[in-house]
């Protein structure tokens, strides 16, 4: 934990230079309930019940120079609680998980975003050993390109430093997945609707010992976004918005059919259904 701590901050002091402004603060809030808990590497953790997520975060911002190479540079720290209420065996409490993680991020000709994210998984009933991860990530904003369309394309390496087995019947430590992805948004606020529409859709695929079996492909994913702003609040108490979606997920890899039987009393199912509705926050 100590390396990947410190290498995130040499990579931050590495990366900024001297700011163009004074460093800003900013916040997040995103509450969700779901009808279940599945995780973006296509872990079906839960299934029976819904399912309250909380997420918060803190990030940092050091602007550069406009005209430099490297226009923004940023360290952020997040929560992340998983409560499952309608929860039984072996689930054993209603507070299933606790994820924190500590990361930085670098804007690169204003429309390139790298970043590096030290994250944990704690189980709040300790169903598993703590699993230590760092995960890298490359974003492109094309949003000035194909107003108000934007695809948002961007890949991510997630390594699985250690702990148990991120998908639960793979390899414990020293192996990754990659995930490839975009999230097309559609803004109609220029046709005086006030809605953000997005397709948040990806594929994971790694080693075969990532998921412990012969396949090298993980899971697929595609889904439906609606996101409605809720400016009757004043923006002094933060900028609210309300939200509901859709998901799907297509489970590719046989271990990960074998791992929702392992976690949901025999249950298999390869395509999934996630439905949510949410209330989000940002300042």
């Amino acid at each position: 934990m100590r390396k990947a701590i410190g290498f995130i901050g040499l990579l931050t002091a590495a990366l900024a230079g001297p700011a163009a402004a004074d460093p800003s603060l900013h916040g997040f809030m995103n509450l969700s309930l779901k009808n279940d808990y599945i995780t973006p590497r296509g872990l079906r953790v839960t299934s029976e019940g819904s399912t309250v997520q909380l997420l918060n975060g803190l990030v940092v911002d050091f602007p550069q120079d406009p005209g430099g190479t490297i226009t923004d540079v940023a360290i952020f720290g997040t929560t992340w609680m998983d409560f499952n209420p309608g929860y039984k065996a072996p689930n054993t409490q209603a507070f299933n998980e606790i994820d924190w993680s500590l990361g930085a991020s670098a804007t690169i000709h204003k429309n390139w975003k790298a970043g590096v994210e030290y994250v944990q998984f704690i189980s709040g009933p300790g169903a598993y050993k703590t699993e230590k991860n760092l995960e890298f990530s490359l974003a492109f904003d094309d949003s000035q390109y194909l107003k108000p369309i934007s695809l948002h394309p961007y890949v991510k390496l997630f390594y699985a430093m250690d702990g148990d087995s991120t998908v639960v019947t793979g390899k414990r430590g020293d192996t990754y997945d990659v995930e490839i992805g975009a999230s097309p948004t559609w803004d109609l606020q220029p046709y005086s609707i006030p809605v953000t529409l997005s397709m948040p859709t990806w594929v994971t695929v790694g080693p075969k010992g990532y998921w412990g079996g012969d396949q090298n492909a993980g899971v697929f994913s595609t889904g439906l976004k609606v996101t409605y702003p809720l400016t009757a609040i004043p923006a002094s108490a933060g900028h609210w918005s309300v939200f509901g979606g859709y998901q799907y997920y297509h489970l590719i890899n046989d271990r990960l059919v074998l791992a929702e039987s392992i976690l949901n009393q025999g249950k298999t199912k390869r395509n999934l259904h996630l439905w949510q509705v949410g209330i989000g926050m940002g300042f």
